[in-house]
């Protein structure tokens, strides 16, 4: 076997031993399980010794395969950068750039940088889907996602962009008739006010002074929605007391009066782009990575 074969069935060993599935190796790759498992058979005979332990339910690896792979696995990624770098230098982003976005930040953050970036390479097509639910990326076939933390999937790869500070609201009717005219509120207070939720957390994460994190469950919730504008509509018709990003409710002026807890804030949430791994982003997917980290950490 020569070593072009050598290097091609190693990578494959890589994908099938990260995954510990041949199935989902061979579907990310784009290619049959029968091939991958076939070319992992001729790795296994060229190098004398069994690289994983296959039953009908799972996939692990041998002592031998750990080893390979915790030195193979990173001199792969290096390469793949490598190469991936050389050739941004002199290809021309093209093609469609599929992403999803939280319906928000989506909008108001993450939209105008793809267009500007669509705009300075216009051999990219952007087709941009804003849902705060949480897709498959490699079965929907996104080649980006940007997504509020925390990210708990072992299979991502999260690099974090910015922080999106949170603040209390009511309309002004609300304050003076359920809050009496105040606008700083205890703990306790809070838990019993009338709320407005937005999914999918549904409670209010705050922050103490000592640094400690707590949540809050509000008892009396009024109005639980998906798009924290239409939860800050209801807010603003009186129903309760919303939280939303700073950003959307400063513009309200007289609408929204903004709230506060004593000894506490909102914990900021932050903002994370999302994707398999560093080898699978295309070019445009990787350039525009890039220039949202790039332009977009400084606007409000």
């Amino acid at each position: 076997m020569n070593g072009m074969m050598v290097s091609e069935n190693l990578s494959l060993f890589v994908a099938v031993a990260r995954q510990l599935s041949f199935v989902e190796a061979a579907k990310r790759l784009g290619i049959p399980t029968s091939t991958v498992s076939r070319r992992i058979a001729l790795l296994e005979e060229t190098l004398g010794t069994r690289l994983l332990q296959r039953t009908s339910r799972r996939v692990g690896l041998t002592q031998e395969g750990t080893r390979l792979l915790e030195r193979a696995g990173p001199l792969l990624d290096q390469l793949g950068e490598v190469l991936d770098q050389s050739v941004d230098r002199e290809e021309e982003p093209a093609g469609r750039l599929r992403v999803t976005a939280p319906v928000t930040s989506g909008a108001q953050r993450i939209a105008p940088l793809l267009f500007s970036f669509a705009a300075r390479h216009p051999r990219v097509d952007v087709e941009l889907t804003l849902t705060n639910s949480v897709v498959d990326l490699v079965e929907e076939g996104f080649d980006l996602a940007f997504r509020v933390g925390p990210i708990r999937d072992a299979e991502l790869v999260a690099r974090r962009l910015w922080s999106i500070e949170s603040v209390f609201a009511a309309s002004p009717r609300f304050v003076q008739d359920t809050l009496k005219g105040q606008t700083q509120l205890t703990r306790e207070a809070l838990e019993k006010v009338p709320a407005v939720m937005t999914l999918p957390r549904g409670v209010w994460r705050l922050r103490r002074r000592d640094g400690g994190v707590e949540e809050v469950r509000p008892t009396d919730v009024r109005v639980t929605v998906n798009d924290p504008r239409v939860a800050m509509a209801a807010a603003q018709e009186g129903l309760g007391v919303v939280s939303a990003p700073r950003e959307m409710v400063d513009p309200h002026g007289k609408a929204l009066v903004p709230l506060t807890v004593k000894g506490r804030t909102l914990e900021p949430r932050e903002l994370f782009a999302v994707y398999p791994s560093r080898r699978q982003l295309s070019t445009r997917a990787r350039r525009v990575l890039d220039w949202v980290m790039k332009h977009g950490a400084g606007r409000p």
